[in-house]
């Protein structure tokens, strides 16, 4: 099949380089570069960096995707579907262009997790298992009709950078199954049901603070779920201090304190209260201005009493 592949980030790089080795990719479309940094530099994404990388192309970078000239291109293409991969909502002018339409492949196992987050937001809620879709596109997000799906297990201290990993490479393998589907006609496709429809929204810079009456097994889940964006931190003296790991204790004695408070900082770990009579024990941190260290490395060069408040 003569397909144009459509995305921005990393995750998609695997089921690219399927699609290159295994079909006629017409042309690839990503975001256009983008500043970054204090300089601003412009960057472009990493499927346009691999494109260059790889000599292959073309490469389209249209800012918008309702462009007449844009949209003139895709067609002089005849393509016979398109592929998305962690890329924009599309309108609708656009994914009904090829023979065989547009699919996707969403990390999760839908209709759980609609949006920009599915793998953040499942590992925060603690979920045991996730798995990745590709599905039609139709004019909702993330609602079109499903063509196969694959599931997989989240191990217990898991992070998003370990489990996006795991399923962009497991969504390259769904894909090459449901074009191979697609292209023998063997496609019975599944409507999503609302009623089991969950949303997995962006996450916010505000999400990362952490709230101390949470218990401690929900905040090592967001410490998992937030790296590398936007990380878990508290502030102390003013200053941030982002939480890069620990664990839980769950079944301590109580100890009569207010959540955020400092119960033990000394050797390698911090421990803090939290809600329901838990404890987190933190023991790799980030001081703000500071590199990543061990708490043990902190704690040579700063006290922190047993009973301070954390914000």
């Amino acid at each position: 099949m003569k397909i144009v592949f459509m995305g921005s980030a990393e995750f998609g790089l695997p089921a690219l380089k399927m699609l290159l080795e295994q079909h006629d990719v017409a042309a690839i479309v990503t975001t256009p570069p983008r500043p970054k940094g204090r300089g601003l530099k412009l960057f472009d994404s990493p499927v346009a960096e691999f494109a260059k990388f790889q000599n292959v192309g073309p490469v389209l970078t249209p800012e918008n995707l309702r462009d007449d000239e844009f949209i003139s291109r895709l067609k002089s293409f005849a393509p016979d579907l398109f592929v998305v991969v962690a890329f924009r909502i599309l309108p609708k002018e656009v994914f009904t262009i090829p023979k065989h339409g547009t699919v996707n492949i969403h990390a999760s196992m839908l209709p759980r997790y609609r949006g920009a987050a599915p793998i953040h937001r499942a590992i925060e809620a603690g979920d045991a298992e996730t798995g990745v879709t590709v599905f039609r596109i139709d004019e909702g997000v993330d609602t079109g009709e499903i063509i196969l799906q694959s599931k997989v297990s989240i191990n217990d201290t898991e992070t998003t950078p370990e489990l996006y990993e795991r399923l962009s490479l497991l969504g390259a393998d769904v894909l090459r199954e449901s074009l191979d589907m697609l292209a023998g006609g063997n496609v019975s496709t599944l409507v999503q049901q609302p009623a089991g429809a969950t949303r997995a929204p962006k996450l916010s810079r505000q999400e990362g603070r952490i709230d101390w009456n949470l218990p401690a097994p929900a905040i090592f889940n967001k410490i998992r779920a937030f790296k590398p964006f936007p990380g878990t931190y508290f502030f102390i003296n003013g200053k941030r201090i982002n939480v890069e790991w620990g664990i839980f204790i769950a079944d301590a004695a109580p100890l009569g304190a207010s959540p955020g408070t400092v119960l033990n900082a000394r050797g390698d770990y911090i421990d803090v209260q939290c809600g329901n009579d838990t404890i987190l024990r933190i023991s790799k941190i980030k001081p703000e201005g500071r590199p990543v260290m061990d708490v043990r490395a902190f704690l040579l060069g700063h006290t922190i009493p047993e009973g301070t408040a954390l914000e």
